[in-house]
């Protein structure tokens, strides 16, 4: 046998005025906009084009950062010779 809870009932619906997402949105204060504000902040950060890495690798040469020691920078430099090289020998023929 099972029991049934008691439901309370009012005779008036209770209508909370609570406000819609796209007015919270439009709030620049709410934590809504706030949290969408820093994801999109975050996104930005982190995808950069291939274009502004290879500026900003131009850059670093130039302003005369030192260069990273990783395997997969090494590997790029060889690479890039490699190119250069074969480069100038079609342009040579």
């Amino acid at each position: 046998m099972s029991r049934i809870k008691k439901k309370r009932t009012s005779p008036k619906p209770i209508f909370l005025d609570v406000p819609r997402r796209s007015e919270k949105l439009a709030d620049p204060d709410s934590y809504e906009s706030r949290k969408r504000r820093n994801l999109e902040q975050k996104k930005k950060s982190k995808s950069k084009s291939v274009y502004e890495k290879a500026r900003e690798a131009e850059k670093a040469k130039e302003s005369g950062q030192p260069q990273r020691n990783t395997p997969l920078a090494e590997k790029i430099r060889r690479l890039k010779k490699a190119e250069e090289a074969r480069q100038k020998t079609s342009d040579e023929e």
